[in-house]
């Protein structure tokens, strides 16, 4: 048994290396982009009781989250910061998708979604700032 630990020690090690290579490093634009979208979720909550203003910040919401999926995308390694984006524009989408719709969107409806999109931001942004640099 103590051969067998002896014998693949040097391969746990060596994975546990190529994961931290492999892991996505801090990427300032990604940063900043989250940072946007969480800021402007939490500022367009307030504004749900316009209706011509709350569609026009959905859709402006629902522009940057496709920016920001796409952008994560194409960053190696970070299938897991994809997902993440991938999510949070699937919900940006759906309030966006909701106002084409011939149905009146409520303003606690709008608030809801907004304060997901704000609450899925901050953790994302937690995620990508706790990156190494």
């Amino acid at each position: 048994m103590k051969r067998l630990i002896v014998l693949l020690l040097p391969v746990l090690v060596s994975c546990t290396v190529v994961d931290a290579v492999l892991m996505t490093k801090f990427d300032n634009i990604e940063y900043r982009q989250i940072t946007e979208i969480r800021v402007d979720a939490s500022i367009y909550k307030n504004q749900c009781s316009n209706p011509m203003l709350a569609q026009t910040n959905a859709i402006a919401l629902a522009y940057k989250t496709e920016l920001y999926e796409k952008y994560s995308k194409e960053l190696p390694h970070n299938d897991n910061g994809y997902n993440a984006a991938k999510s949070l524009n699937e919900i940006a989408q759906g309030l966006s998708n909701r106002y084409t719709e011939s149905t009146p969107v409520s303003p606690l409806f709008c608030k809801l979604k907004l304060s997901n999109v704000e609450n899925t931001a901050e953790i994302i942004q937690h995620v990508i700032g706790s990156r190494p640099r």
